[in-house]
C-alpha cells in the first residue's frame, strides 16, 4: 500500500513542489492550501470520504485506499520537496538555460538527479504516513485490502488481548520500516535537513 502511494505520489509531489518553489505557482494562496490540508484532522473527512467511496464502488478496494492515502500524503510530500527545492542553487539552472535547455529538461536532467536526498526523505515520509494509518484503513478496507494496523486490531477479542499474536504482528509491521530506515538513513537525514534551512 505504502509503495503504491510513494510510486504515484512522489513524481506528482516533485513536479508540484518544484513549480511552487521556482515559479511561485498559485502564489501564497496555493501554498497555504497545501499546508492547510495538514492542519485538518482526518476524522473530519472520514464520513464524507466513506460516503463518496461507497457511491463510487471503491469501498473495500485496494485502489480506493491508495487514493485516500494519496490525498493526505501528496500535500505533505509536496511541502517537504518545496522546501528542499528552495535550497537548490539557481545558478545551475541558469547555466543550463544559457546553454539552451528547456524547463522540463532542466528539471529531469539537472534538478532531479541532484535532489535524490530530498526525494528519499519525501518518499520515506509518504510511506510512513500510509503504512501507519489506521482510521481510513478501518473504514475503507475490505477483507482483501486490510492493512497491518487493521489486522493487528483484530487480535483484541472478547476473550481479551491475544498478546503473542499482537507482539508477533508488531515485529512484522515494524521490521520493513526499520530496514528501510537503516538502508537510507544517510539520504533521509540529508534530505530532511536541506529542506529545513536556507
Amino acid at each position: 500500500m505504502g509503495a503504491w502511494v510513494v510510486a504515484l505520489g512522489l513524481p506528482l509531489a516533485a513536479l508540484l513542489g518544484y513549480a511552487l518553489a521556482r515559479y511561485q505557482l498559485g502564489g501564497h494562496t496555493l501554498r497555504f492550501g497545501v499546508l492547510a490540508t495538514q492542519m485538518l484532522p482526518p476524522i473530519v473527512l472520514a464520513l464524507p470520504l466513506f460516503a463518496i467511496f461507497r457511491a463510487l464502488g471503491w469501498s473495500g478496494s485496494l485502489w480506493g485506499l491508495v487514493i485516500a492515502y494519496l490525498a493526505f500524503a501528496l500535500p505533505f510530500m509536496t511541502w517537504l520537496l518545496m522546501g528542499f527545492f528552495r535550497t537548490f542553487p539557481r545558478e545551475l539552472e541558469e547555466a543550463a538555460r544559457v546553454d539552451g535547455a528547456g524547463s522540463l529538461y532542466i528539471f529531469a536532467r539537472i534538478v532531479l538527479p541532484l535532489s535524490i536526498p530530498g526525494l528519499f526523505a519525501a518518499g520515506v515520509m509518504g510511506f510512513l504516513l500510509s503504512w501507519n494509518e489506521f482510521l481510513f484503513a478501518l473504514l475503507l478496507s475490505g477483507r482483501e485490502s486490510q492493512t497491518v494496523p487493521v489486522v493487528l486490531s483484530t487480535f483484541i477479542t472478547q476473550r481479551g488481548v491475544l498478546f503473542a499474536q499482537v507482539a508477533a504482528g508488531v515485529v512484522l509491521a515494524v521490521l520493513p520500516v526499520a530496514l528501510l530506515a537503516r538502508v537510507i538513513d544517510r539520504y533521509l537525514v540529508e534530505g530532511l535537513t536541506m529542506g529545513a534551512v536556507k
